[in-house]
């Protein structure tokens, strides 16, 4: 199993958009697929307080956004639901044989896509499909990952009632503010035990796959 970063400008995309023009970091947390050609995005959005509001509008009046559902999570943050009608680039990502860590967005406009995969002719066919649609990408980061990485018995129990409350559902039965007032910590630092979560998940996942094989 590895982990991929993988670095790019997806055209046609409100993410690469919204982080050229604003002083936005948008980082997205889950995805799914969504209609023929388009995806559904859980985002994390971090800007100053004075230009968040421009964020959101500049979002949701991308020609390619559907829809847009916003809870406030914090001063400066906000967490939303993306629907993006088409955006061909992400559907290369969800059709793909990997799992989206997340998809963070860069002051340049770019986007780091953060993989793990089972082994390199998957990152290599991911590669062909970008070129093919004449985007350029540049491999950040591929690094092998050690079996023995783990959770915390605190992230794992963390990971658990998050699974049992429906925040892994779609739509949510319960928000990621909700969520962390439960633990007492910021919905920020939740996101990252989440995140880490997630990936504990995909990893134990690999290891059955391959001891199937």
């Amino acid at each position: 199993m590895m982990e991929a970063v993988v670095s790019l400008r997806e055209p046609e995309n409100w993410i690469s958009d919204v982080s050229a023009r604003y002083s936005a970091d948008i980082r997205v947390i889950d995805r799914m697929p969504y209609a023929e050609e388009g995806v559904k995005d859980l985002v994390e959005i971090s800007a100053p307080s004075d230009v968040m509001e421009d964020v959101l509008n500049a979002i949701r009046k991308n020609p390619l956004v559907a829809r847009v559902d916003t809870t406030v999570t914090e001063k400066g943050k906000v967490i939303s639901a993306v629907t993006t009608a088409r955006c061909q680039i992400c559907r290369i990502l969800t059709d793909a044989d990997v799992f989206l860590i997340s998809a963070q967005s860069r002051a340049d406009g770019k986007v780091e896509w953060t993989l793990i995969l089972s082994d390199k002719h998957v990152l290599k066919e991911i590669f062909d499909h970008l070129k093919t649609k004449e985007v350029e990408a540049e491999l950040v980061k591929l690094t092998k990952i050690d079996d023995k990485e783990s959770l915390t018995e605190r992230q794992d129990k963390i990971t658990q009632v998050a699974f049992e409350r429906g925040y892994f559902d779609y739509p949510k039965r319960i928000s990621l503010r909700d969520l962390a007032r439960m633990f007492d910590v910021s919905p920020s630092t939740l996101s990252e035990i989440l995140r880490k979560g997630q990936r504990k998940i995909v990893l134990d996942y690999f290891k059955k796959q391959r001891r199937n094989i």
